[in-house]
């Protein structure tokens, strides 16, 4: 009898080929579109699945409870937290801690001068709390020397070919020594941690500085991870942190508190000063899988329509099979063998269109979904559920409906003259009309939210805006590169700056005039040169910018935020004071020569802050504004200018 329902339902769709295609192609692109978003979801889930103490492992954050910003919580702790809390809390079991990750490392080996931007220092209890796999090398305490350094198979290969690392030696900015001790694999895209180096935490004998910083409560500058005895709820571990940091004499204001590594990836978005590649947002899997639901429901309804449209054509059939003895089983069988047959044919050219568009989306949005995962026993159990479902719902109407009809009445054709058959197809339209709707709807907020992205007012004009990093060895040429550009006449002006604008800035407590020194008054904090603000565009609202016929050593330049904060209607001429030794009245005042207007130092998500700019002549950024006209010359130029005055460093 099975046999006979697939043999029926063949012949019916190979009769009817055009509706049997646009039916197949219709549930096919609605199935393939949530089978990407599908992927997708479970791409941004799985992150840091793959530690076997994935449970166990908080990371710790501060909250700064400081005046003058809004983004409360940042992703950095005192240097020595971590330590004193496996030390002293029997529910820690390891800490590991990681400074850097941004600015670019030049290294060097034999002949060959490469880049490297994913660099951190860290300690040997990295790799007993994390699961990345050491290849070759020293395994055990392995980076508990000073200069020791453990490098992924990517930069290996970029740096000694098919040679074996370890054992070599590499020099970092031409004048220090790395020694490379072990082979690590390269780490899973779905780890929030991304490097390419590893060099060790533990300081030189004569590097003392770097010794008195791990051992600072003054300040917050350390990623911080804890594994723990067992999986404790959220803020379990908080007052016990917060009294070690104050039994220490940790800034008051710098409240320590724990985040769980599963929620790292996803439920971060706020969170500044932190090491966490491709970090996306919890909301956008909700959305993505609300989308995908509306989809996969738009195709179902699209095609349960198709059917129940055909149904009223197959009424005299159902009539013939009743009054040659079918019976209303069969019936029933017949109708649903058949649409679970299209829904199967739809499901397997959909997983076709997946594998051969996920490459392409993957390469589009910055991506790693693996089409593999649909053959996981989950999956399979999930789209196996999907297919019988949409297929039953959608044979159901013909199935049960037509099956219960006399054969007096369907032969007469008075199911066609009745409302039965019409009335589910008009829910079905309305049905169908509502979430194109609301999917256009979406699409057009989102859009709108792009335009405001690319038209929004920043403050400064980052058209023809060429930025360069400079790295610590080759700053104090950043004058002479200058001059060396300007000879150009399609470089219009150049400017140096702590930081590239969107890059993360630092952070200074202050005390400005005519407040007490015990305020907790918390502003960003950058560098600068005099060009840098005309060569960005800038407009100086009062006052003067940075200025060559000037001693601007103790002067500063603001922006408007920070009159806001501080209440004052004329910052010109006021003073500020930053602490500039140990202790807290160690204090520099520094004058308000000028004030920028207001700009996007940060993401447009986060609320404009107080800025304090510094005056220097030599920083690590470059701006560099130049013509519309000859670009590829341009920057060919600004590549040879650079070859000339510093040789020896990465372009």
């Amino acid at each position: 009898m099975l046999k006979s329902y697939f043999v029926s339902g063949i012949r019916n769709l190979l009769k009817h080929r055009g509706y049997s295609l646009i039916k197949i192609v219709g549930l096919a692109l609605g199935f393939s579109a949530s089978m990407v978003i599908y992927l997708f979801v479970k791409e941004d889930l799985s992150y840091d699945t793959f530690h076997p103490n994935y449970d166990r492992i908080v990371r710790l954050l501060t909250i700064d409870q400081a005046e003058g910003v809004s983004s409360k919580l940042v992703g950095v702790t005192p240097p020595p937290l971590g330590p004193a809390a496996e030390a002293e809390l029997p529910e820690v079991i390891l800490c590991t801690r990681l400074s850097g990750g941004g600015g670019r490392l030049d290294l060097s080996y034999e002949d060959k001068l490469l880049k490297c931007d994913a660099a951190f220092r860290t300690e040997s209890s990295f790799f007993q709390m994390f699961n990345f796999k050491i290849l070759d090398g020293k395994k055990e305490g392995t980076l508990d020397e000073p200069n020791s350094i453990a490098i992924t198979q990517t930069l290996s290969k970029r740096l000694f070919g098919d040679e074996n690392p370890v054992g070599k030696t590499v020099k970092l900015n031409q004048n220090l020594d790395l020694h490379v001790v072990a082979l690590v694999e390269d780490p899973p895209k779905n780890s929030h941690l991304q490097f390419d180096l590893l060099r060790s935490l533990t300081p030189a004998q004569t590097d003392s500085n770097f010794r008195q910083f791990l051992e600072s409560w003054n300040g917050i500058s350390m990623n911080t991870y804890l594994l723990l005895e067992r999986p404790l709820p959220p803020n379990a571990l908080n007052p016990k942190l917060l009294a070690i940091a104050l039994k220490n004499k940790a800034v008051p204001y710098f409240i320590p508190v724990t985040q769980e590594l599963k929620d790292v990836h996803l439920k971060s978005k706020e969170i500044l000063f932190e090491s966490n590649a491709n970090k996306s947002d919890m909301l956008n899997v909700y959305v993505l899988s609300t989308i995908a639901v509306l989809i996969l429901l738009l195709a179902a309804v699209n095609f349960m329509n198709l059917v129940t449209a055909r149904s009223a054509s197959r009424a005299k059939e159902v009539g013939m099979r009743k009054v040659i003895g079918a019976v209303r089983s069969q019936l029933i069988g017949q109708h649903l063998t058949e649409t679970i047959l299209v829904t199967l044919a739809s499901a397997i050219l959909a997983i076709g269109l997946v594998m051969l568009s996920t490459p392409f989306l993957n390469s589009t949005y910055q991506r790693f979904a693996v089409p593999g995962v649909l053959a996981q026993p989950f999956s399979v159990l999930v789209l196996t559920g999907l297919v019988l479902g949409v297929g039953i719902l959608a044979g159901l109407y013909p199935a049960f409906v037509l099956s219960g009809f006399k054969p007096i009445h369907v032969l007469k054709g008075s199911f066609k003259s009745s409302a039965t058959g019409t009335r589910l197809r008009k829910v079905l339209v309305v049905m169908q009309f509502t979430i194109s709707i609301a999917l256009m709807v979406g699409t057009g907020i989102v859009y709108q939210q792009m335009q405001y992205i690319y038209t929004a007012n920043l403050g400064f004009n980052r058209d023809q805006v060429i930025t360069v990093a400079l790295n610590g060895r080759v700053v104090n040429k950043a004058t002479a590169f200058k001059t060396e550009l300007l000879r150009n006449p399609n470089i219009l002006s150049v400017g140096t700056s702590s930081n590239r604008v969107g890059q993360q800035l630092g952070r200074s407590g202050i005390t400005p005039e005519g407040f007490s020194n015990q305020s907790n008054i918390i502003t960003s904090v950058m560098v600068a040169d005099d060009t840098f603000v005309p060569s960005m565009g800038m407009e100086i609202k009062s006052g003067r910018n940075f200025s060559l016929a000037f001693d601007d050593s103790l002067n500063i330049v603001v922006n408007e935020e920070m009159g806001r904060l501080l209440k004052w209607n004329d910052q010109v001429g006021k003073k500020i004071s930053l602490q500039t030794g140990p202790n807290p009245t160690d204090l520099t005042a520094y004058t308000i020569v000028g004030v920028v207007k207001d700009f996007h130092f940060a993401t447009i998500r986060h609320k404009l802050e107080p800025l304090l700019i510094f005056y220097n002549k030599d920083n690590q950024a470059m701006a560099i504004k130049v013509k519309a006209e000859g670009m590829t010359e341009t920057i060919a130029f600004i590549e040879e200018t650079w070859k000339k005055v510093m040789p020896g460093s990465t372009f």
